[in-house]
């Protein structure tokens, strides 16, 4: 009789241990993992009970608001489409995406800071109101520039060079985080083969063209390699040239149409930029040689994080294994493979004096009482070359849209810097047609990268469309 009531006893101590180091288990060491699963009823009822902060334009215009129904469950809505792109979704069955997700702790009210006021009321179960997120975009002009790009895969971004600040970014094609709870509509923007879900100013891979020339030329001015003013002739400046053993023929040259004009060598070094002579830039490489050509393109960005307010793919300069592959690359051709964001940041560089501003969406976060949480800091993020090299750039540029080959980028009373770029594709498709530039030349208050994918000529598709969108920019720009 006592043996079985011992092993009785036994028992419903071993049961009761291992009922208790379970409880500890969930309650205490794997807690916050169980909490923070996406699929936590509590924490996602919690979540649609949450007055999810707004986000706003520079200017004040709500982006993306809060309604509460009568069980108290706060519904997200979003004003204008073509910023879905950078301001994401909030989806309870889908999760976050873009500014809603990395601004997600501010929104939902987890990220208090001094202010014990929302800790208390955290605390005492009260609703909890996020934070505000107001955004350096300017919605008039966000919606100018989606109405001016074309609908089909392109990417279009405008900025304030002296700042870094994002005035419009536009994707296409695009969404509506209005429909993305509904799974049919979801369903059917994933197999969307224009992947209207990537948003391509920040995570589209190009090929740059002849927009990267920008890049090869500060370098070869920064270096002293070469000088605007140096000549070139023949097969350096017409072609065929010959790189061991690679011809890369005089058809790439381009000087029979250089802004409407055919050029006969020799020519400068700016003139080169001018035409967009692929030849003289793959001499102009070829000077620089590999190790200098990679120096100077990690010192614009490539290959290097860019800290954003959103995800940033990181832009490529690809293996350079020999001279035949530095000489294309120096064209923009090779294995570059760049975002519109880059491009954005090599235009700034040139007309911020040699400087790249850190780049920004959001102005200001501010709590519920209207003090404010979290400001844009600004500042440089990367120096690639000198105000001297800049400014030799900021003169070929300039000639570019007054000459050259981005004369159908001429805006009437205001002088433009500006590169055209033709990026020739593997898929055997049209080229990616491109076009960077900022405005005024002297100084400088707007910068705009426009991409269209399989446009054909930036001189003939991109050009025209950066200048309707310079133009608007302008008229709002201080």
């Amino acid at each position: 009789m006592n043996t079985n009531i011992r092993r009785l006893g036994a028992f419903f101590l071993l049961v009761f241990g291992i009922m208790l180091g379970g409880l500890t288990y969930w309650q205490l060491i794997d807690a916050a993992a169980i909490q923070a699963r996406t699929d936590n009823p509590r924490l996602q009822m919690q979540a649609l009970q949450i007055r999810r902060g707004r986000i706003l334009d520079r200017n004040g215009t709500i982006l993306a608001n809060r309604t509460v129904d009568a069980q108290g469950i706060v519904h997200r809505t979003y004003t204008d489409p073509s910023l879905s792109p950078v301001i994401g979704y909030d989806s309870p069955r889908f999760g976050k995406s873009e500014l809603e997700k990395s601004y997600d702790a501010f929104l939902t009210g987890q990220d208090v800071g001094t202010n014990w006021q929302l800790q208390v009321n955290q605390w005492e179960h009260k609703p909890v109101v996020g934070d505000d997120v107001q955004l350096t975009i300017d919605d008039r002009l966000q919606q100018q520039v989606a109405s001016i790009l074309p609908n089909t895969p392109s990417a279009a971004i405008v900025a304030d060079p002296r700042t870094g600040e994002i005035l419009a970014m536009v994707s296409k094609p695009s969404f509506d985080s209005n429909q993305v709870n509904d799974p049919t509509y979801w369903n059917n923007l994933l197999h969307d083969t224009n992947s209207p879900l990537i948003s391509r100013p920040v995570n589209g891979f190009y090929t740059p063209g002849s927009v990267f020339k920008i890049i090869t030329l500060g370098a070869a001015l920064d270096s002293n390699t070469d000088s605007l003013s140096t000549s070139f002739s023949g097969d350096q400046a017409s072609g065929p040239l010959t790189v061991d053993g690679h011809v890369y023929p005089s058809t790439i040259n381009n000087l029979n149409d250089c802004g409407g004009r055919v050029i006969v060598p020799p020519i400068t070094l700016e003139e080169a930029l001018v035409c967009s002579d692929n030849i003289t830039f793959a001499s102009v490489g070829l000077q620089l040689g590999t190790s200098r050509f990679l120096d100077y393109a990690h010192r614009f960005g490539l290959e290097q994080p860019i800290p954003f307010d959103i995800p940033v793919s990181i832009s490529r300069t690809g293996t350079i294994p020999d001279r035949v592959a530095l000489a294309g690359s120096s064209f923009g051709q090779g294995s570059l493979y760049v975002t519109p964001l880059q491009m954005l940041m090599a235009d700034e560089a040139i007309a911020d004096g040699g400087s790249i501003p850190q780049p920004a969406l959001v102005k200001q976060v501010t709590a519920p009482d209207g003090s404010v949480v979290k400001q844009e800091s600004g500042g440089t993020l990367f120096s690639p070359i000198s105000a001297a090299a800049a400014a030799g750039v900021k003169s070929a540029m300039t000639a570019v849209v007054q000459q050259g080959t981005g004369v159908l980028a001429q805006i009437p009373g205001v002088r433009m810097a500006g590169k055209t770029g033709t990026a020739e594709t593997s898929d055997g498709g049209l080229p990616h047609a491109w076009f960077v530039c900022f405005a005024p030349t002297d100084h400088p208050k707007v910068a705009v990268v426009v991409l269209v994918e399989h446009g054909g000529e930036g001189a003939y598709v991109a050009a025209p469309l950066a200048k309707q969108i310079m133009q608007a920019a302008l008229a709002i720009a201080h």
